[in-house]
């Protein structure tokens, strides 16, 4: 099977024995398996998603990863479990063409409810399939933290949108790729991070360094990430990401595109898997204290940025461009950011008590706060424009 899975299961890990699957679950080119390894007489799992091309983390995924966190759960005797995947240049969130599908489907049903006069109990669980989406996300944090089990998630590859980089940011300790980073892009689309991202990156990198992944989308290089204390460590992989040629045969284009991303998974994957089995097993491991780690942002130029960016009148003139025309304003501008989003973000960071942080229970309400987001007219918007690749026009609400 090609892809990260090659690597687990081949002899060019020293000191890794794979000792067989314990969960399978494959989808097309997507897969995602759980194996049972030992590393130098250590016992423990690993995870190894890939869908390509840009392995976004919808729902087929976060069912595999829960149906293999309840297969690992009845084997005991494991001590560690590393969540590692594709080192392919881009790694997204949700799958947001499915999003709109099953936003529009859900708009015409409203507007027929509201026309007949129903309750609004009935309206508002129209809204079941993203309710869903969240469950899933916020089990799957439970999962990872309540495992019992030392976690470290390798993020391999470019950078991780949204999702992608959320599920990582459950783990312990997480191994990065210099070629990438995160970059909570929520905002720009209208939501916040639901998987518990905020939360994570309040207790790894504290409130500062949080709010202005979340509220600015800004992404974040691996580096910058190991400064801020998201990132435990970081491997240098000099080698470039692949790149399509175009050579008039698109046949043999696509082949030798695809060998080329096998081979980068192979031997990016020889520099990175070490370093999280590493962290997986020592028995000394130390991590940045709070007081150490460096801030990406003063809270003032966050603020500055924000105020700016979420008016959307700052963009008037350039709604509905695409991208690669307004690049040169969008560069001195940034791109527009959804105002209902920067309201949640900024109700729930109100209420961060940094002294005694319950992060479960602010996880739980950032995915409850998501929730409602999903409901506000203006998230059509976000999406159309993020797929369409126009600037976001946040005033319209039909």
């Amino acid at each position: 099977m090609d892809g990260p899975i090659r690597l687990v299961r081949s002899d060019d890990i020293p000191g890794l024995e794979n000792l067989g699957p314990i969960h399978e679950w494959s989808e097309g080119r997507a897969y995602l398996m759980l194996d049972r390894i030992t590393v130098h007489g250590i016992e423990g799992a690993i995870f190894t998603y890939n869908n390509p091309p840009v392995h976004q983390m919808g729902n087929p995924a976060l069912d595999a990863y829960l149906a293999g966190f309840e297969k690992l759960s009845s084997l005991g005797a494991l001590s560690f479990l590393v969540l590692y995947g594709a080192c392919d240049p881009v790694h997204a969130g949700g799958d947001l063409k499915e999003s709109l599908t099953r936003l529009e489907e859900t708009l015409e049903k409203r507007r027929q409810l509201e026309a007949e006069g129903a309750a609004a109990e009935a309206i508002d669980a129209l809204y079941g399939w993203g309710d869903a989406r969240l469950e899933k996300g916020f089990a799957l944090y439970r999962a990872v933290r309540e495992s019992g089990l030392r976690t470290v998630a390798v993020c391999s590859g470019g950078m991780r949108f949204g999702g992608s980089a959320e599920v990582m940011l459950m783990a312990d300790y997480l191994v990065g790729d210099s070629r990438g980073g995160m970059c909570f892009s929520e905002s720009q689309i209208g939501l916040i991070p639901g998987w518990g991202g905020v939360g994570r990156a309040i207790t790894k990198a504290g409130i500062d360094n949080a709010r202005y992944m979340a509220m600015t989308c800004t992404m974040v290089g691996a580096n910058d990430l190991a400064g801020a204390g998201i990132i435990n460590k970081v491997v240098q992989i000099y080698r470039p990401f692949p790149k399509k040629q175009k050579t008039g045969d698109p046949d043999a284009d696509k082949r030798a595109y695809l060998e080329a991303l096998q081979e980068n998974n192979d031997e990016s994957g020889k520099r990175l898997l070490p370093a999280a089995l590493e962290l997986a097993t020592s028995k000394n491991l130390s991590t940045l204290r709070l007081a150490g780690r460096r801030q990406l942002a003063s809270d003032e130029e966050t603020r500055a940025e924000v105020e700016r960016r979420v008016n959307p009148m700052t963009f008037e003139g350039l709604w509905d461009q695409p991208l690669k025309d307004a690049r040169n304003a969008l560069q001195e501008l940034g791109k527009p950011l959804a105002p209902q989003s920067i309201a949640k973000l900024e109700q729930l960071l109100a209420g961060v008590d940094t002294e005694d942080f319950d992060e479960a229970a602010f996880i739980k309400a950032e995915s409850d706060a998501d929730a409602e987001l999903y409901r506000d007219p203006r998230f059509k918007q976000g999406i159309l424009a993020t797929l369409n690749q126009t600037v976001a026009d946040f005033r319209n609400a039909e």
